[in-house]
């Protein structure tokens, strides 16, 4: 949860590493109108702003409580423009969003670090633990007040509506284990010369910033 400007910082920086961002916002993220990821990164940083502010209001009157408002506009507009509508503290850092479309997650879920959202996927309706590592891919549900451990991949087009222990492949409607011992996703053999540094890249950020 992001409760310090340090915390912000982070966040937002693991966020767009893992878009395949430069840590800090470049001349061209500032001044130049871009689609698809630019779009979807300038969302990410609305949310992690308005879960920090949404963290750290305490007055009517503070400066945080009229940030916050701000925040909840650009992030309501954004989502409309692009499908998404996240809750605030629902996803640790270094989420990757591939592309725009409709992306619903529960307020009440809590999704780990590294989570991959596809398009058309919804994780609603009742409380969730969600480990680091999740994989949802496009069509899919997540229903249910339900646990998923960490490492877990959610094949295209499933409903999982009950809980599942971590390194494990899932598929189907309703959701069954296909294969355990599965990769988490960003060490598979498509990801791990990739995604697999962007992670190492961060964590060693979290070590300098946190120790």
């Amino acid at each position: 949860m992001i409760q310090t400007k340090k915390d912000l910082a982070f966040y937002i920086a693991a966020d767009r590493i893992m878009n395949g961002f430069t840590v800090r916002r470049s001349l061209k993220d500032v001044f130049i109108l871009g689609g698809g990821k630019s779009l979807i990164i300038r969302y990410l940083r609305h949310l992690r702003r308005y879960a920090y502010y949404c963290n750290t209001h305490k007055s009517i009157l503070s400066l945080n409580s009229i940030m916050l408002l701000w925040e909840r506009y650009r992030l309501h507009s954004m989502g409309v423009r692009l499908g998404f509508s996240i809750g605030s503290n629902s996803l640790g850092y270094g989420v990757v969003i591939p592309h725009y479309g409709t992306i619903v997650v529960n307020a009440d879920a809590r999704i780990g670090n590294y989570a991959v959202l596809h398009t058309c996927t919804c994780v609603a309706g009742g409380d969730k633990e969600i480990g680091d590592g999740f994989y949802l891919s496009t069509g899919s549900q997540v229903v249910g007040s339900i646990k998923i451990g960490d490492g877990v991949t959610v094949a295209a087009h499933s409903l999982v509506n009950k809980s599942f222990e971590g390194n494990s492949l899932i598929a189907g409607c309703p959701a069954e284990i296909k294969r355990n011992d599965y990769p988490i996703w960003y060490r598979s053999d498509r990801d791990i010369d990739r995604f697999y540094c962007y992670v190492k890249q961060i964590e060693a950020i979290r070590k300098k910033i946190y120790g």
